[in-house]
């Protein structure tokens, strides 16, 4: 995040917690106009009026966020058949590919045992609709990461997948690897 997406929460953050102490104070002169006997209910319903706008606002970023952000883990169980639209949108148009940013994998492999990684992303691909493979890769963060990386997910594994060590990528770097659905 830039230092304009920062300033912009700090902005926003702002606004909504001026919106919030305005409504308590409003809530609260509704509390003391009702001990005096008068009729509090116009500065009650103000207050609450002020109270929802930004209650309003963070239930909408919540549910906008839920609805166009990449899963952070993508988990598939690959001994079944799985239909690629089944699958969360990934607001990416490529036919008979979904493109992830996630950060980790959580594979069920073809002979049942369990798959999990820390990624930098994943592709799922399909074939007359359903997932048939699924690619996913990290970039090492540190000198010598790759092939430990790499041997750690072939051990993972084993038949089941492919590995695929890429020493000169980038600074120190990249492993990917592949595993097929089951037949």
């Amino acid at each position: 995040m830039g230092a304009g997406g920062a300033v912009l929460i700090i902005v926003v953050g702002a606004v909504l917690l001026a919106f919030v102490v305005l409504a308590v104070a409003l809530l609260v002169a509704a509390g003391a106009v009702r001990m005096s006997g008068k009729n509090p209910r116009p500065l009650a319903w103000t207050g609450l009026g002020v109270l929802a706008i930004p209650v309003l606002f963070v239930a909408t970023l919540v549910v906008w966020s839920q609805i166009v952000r990449d899963p952070d883990t993508i988990e598939l169980d690959l001994r079944e058949p799985i239909q690629l639209s089944s699958l969360p949108e990934d607001n990416e148009e490529f036919p008979g590919m979904r493109d992830y940013d996630s950060d980790h994998v959580d594979l069920v492999l073809p002979d049942g045992e369990r798959f999990k990684a820390e990624v930098d992303g994943v592709l799922v691909w399909s074939d007359d609709g359903y997932v048939s493979r699924v690619t996913f890769d990290r970039r090492a963060r540190e000198e010598g990461e790759a092939a430990t990386l790499g041997a750690a997910w072939e051990a993972e594994l084993g038949r089941a997948g492919t590995v695929e060590v890429q020493p000169d990528y980038s600074t120190f770097g990249r492993v990917r690897g592949e595993v097929l659905t089951a037949p």
